[in-house]
Formats: C-alpha cells, sequence, structure tokens
C-alpha cells in the first residue's frame, strides 16, 4: 500500500503533468447563479454605466449582496415591494447606494461675435437605489440570486467532520469561493450548487488550505509574500495541491474533469518559468497545510496492549 508521502508525489505529478500539457486542474466547479452579475436596474433591465457598477460593486462587496437587480425607493414601492428597515449598525443616510445620472442639455449662449450657438453641457444629478436584497415582499424572489440548476447533495461524513473539527468561520451563499484574510473567514457557494461531492469538497479544502496560511496558524501567507508579484499565483498552486491532498485521504479524490481556470493560468505558468522549484515548494507547503487541517479530526491511533513493553518491577 502507498504510504501518505507516495500518494502526495503521485498527485503532484499529476498536477505537474497537467500544467505541463496546458490543462491545470484549477476551475470553477459550481453553477453561476441566476439574478447575479452585472449590475442593472430592475424596471428597465438595463444595466448600469459609467462609474455606477463600481459604486454598487463595492456595496455589494462590502454588505454581501448576491443580486444584481437595483431601483429606487419609488421604484421597488411602484412593484408593491419595499425596501427594509435600515439596520442599527449602518448609519442614517447610508442605507442605500448613491449613484450618479449625467443628462446632456443643450442651451442658446451668444458668442464673442454676437452669434448665437448651441453649447452643451451636462447636468449631474444622484439617486440613492436598493439593491434587491434589501427589499422584500410577495414576488421578491423574482429578482433574489439563486443557483440557476439545484443538484441533490449529499454529505460526505469524514470530509464534513474534518471541515468541522477545525472551528474555521464557513459562510455559505453568493456565487464566489474565497478566503478572506482580513475577517479570517471562508465564503462558500451553497452546496446544492456544486455540480458533485467532488466539486464541492475539493474547493472547500482549497480555502481551508488558504486559512491555513493565517499568522495565527502557518504563517504562510505573509511568508510568500517574497515571491513579489507572483505570490498570489504560488498560494493559489499551494491551496489546489492541498486540496487534491485532502480529498484522497479522506477517501473523496478529485474529479477528473480539470476545466481551465484562464483568468490565473498565466500567474502559475510565469510561477513555474521564474523558479523551477516552486511547485515542489508548494507541495511541501501544501502537506504542511493538510496536516494541520486534519489534525483537528485524527483520532489517536489504538495501543494494542500485547505490544506495550514489560516494565521490570
Amino acid at each position: 500500500m502507498a504510504s501518505q508521502s507516495e500518494i502526495r508525489q503521485q498527485i503532484t505529478e499529476r498536477i505537474l503533468e497537467a500544467l505541463k500539457t496546458g490543462t491545470p486542474p484549477w476551475r470553477k466547479p459550481w453553477s453561476d447563479l441566476e439574478n447575479a452579475g452585472f449590475p442593472a436596474n430592475a424596471v428597465s433591465k438595463r444595466p448600469y454605466s459609467g462609474i455606477n457598477p463600481l459604486l454598487l460593486e463595492l456595496t455589494a462587496h462590502q454588505r454581501g449582496y448576491q443580486s444584481r437587480w437595483w431601483a429606487t425607493f419609488d421604484q421597488w414601492k411602484a412593484h408593491g415591494l419595499h425596501v427594509k428597515a435600515r439596520p442599527s449598525e449602518v448609519q442614517p443616510g447610508q442605507w442605500g447606494t448613491k449613484i450618479v445620472f449625467c443628462k446632456p442639455l443643450v442651451k442658446t449662449v451668444v458668442n464673442d461675435e454676437g452669434q448665437e450657438e448651441n453649447e452643451k453641457f451636462f447636468v449631474l444629478r444622484t439617486y440613492c437605489v436598493f439593491c434587491a436584497d434589501q427589499v422584500q415582499g410577495e414576488g421578491i424572489e423574482e429578482y433574489l440570486a439563486r443557483p440557476r440548476s439545484i443538484h441533490s447533495f449529499v454529505d460526505y461524513a469524514p470530509a464534513e467532520e474534518s471541515i468541522q473539527a477545525t472551528g474555521a468561520d464557513i459562510q455559505y451563499g453568493g456565487s464566489r469561493a474565497a478566503y478572506f484574510l482580513e475577517d479570517d473567514c471562508i465564503r462558500l457557494p451553497p452546496k446544492e450548487s456544486f455540480l458533485g461531492q467532488h466539486e464541492f469538497y475539493s474547493t472547500a479544502f482549497h480555502e481551508l488550505a488558504h486559512w491555513t496560511g493565517n499568522e495565527s496558524r502557518l504563517s504562510r501567507l505573509e511568508m510568500n509574500v517574497k515571491f513579489g508579484k507572483e505570490a498570489y499565483a504560488f498560494e493559489e498552486l499551494v491551496a489546489e495541491i492541498a486540496g487534491c491532498f485532502a480529498c484522497t485521504e479522506l477517501g473523496l479524490p478529485q474529479s477528473s474533469d480539470l476545466t481551465n481556470h484562464n483568468a490565473y493560468l498565466d500567474h502559475w505558468l510565469k510561477v513555474l518559468q521564474n523558479d523551477h522549484g516552486a511547485i515542489l515548494r508548494a507541495s511541501s507547503q501544501a502537506s504542511k497545510a493538510v496536516d494541520f487541517v486534519l489534525s483537528f479530526s485524527r483520532k489517536d491511533e489504538p495501543v494494542d496492549n500485547a505490544e506495550e513493553p514489560v516494565v521490570a518491577g
């Protein structure tokens, strides 16, 4: 039977081979949420433009909003819906999000030669809008984010036990999987939105690997700063390998569906090109991360009394 280190080495070689052939095992193994995406007005259905998408995305990120639909207080009211009361932790005047509307106008002016001519100018107006997540009433479900396809999901007990034993702050919802260093928490999409057990647990352990890098645990995130602009790519490599290790050791190996995650491919290839030993160091750090995560749920091996040394009286 292959040892733990041999199994980890085999997985490392599999990932390295995939990288060499241009098919790295980074993917987004959950379905996109309906009603999520680029901010748009709930009434006109038109996407916001100019600076407004940035303003709305910032608010959504800060407060955890998932829906793409926004509208003014009166627009929601006209649809028989109403904005929820401002929570006590939100300052007065801050419950809504101010956006800018730029309206072009034309006026007639007299130029230096005494001739009339048209002069164009823009008038900026601000409006206060609210995300569908801030609204309630019959029919609001039409505007809320939800999985496009609901998959039945059955928990895999060994993995669940290992995840829960860590005590990590894991929050479910939205369409993003990430570890937030400042808040020391993990956010995952709902289990039901994943394509299957393999996809969910490999993602969960990927984010738990990032969680181990906190300075209060293995302090890896700070140490990897020495890799400069490729630090993020190197950390992603560590986390992905760790996810493979954890799922394999718990009896739930990764799915064979290795869809490319093109957004980060260039970064990972840079790491390997600049330092050929990067993947080996990443594998070593991944092993430490997995050992840390699984240490919370590993039980001491029972001692066979027949093999205990006899102590002379």
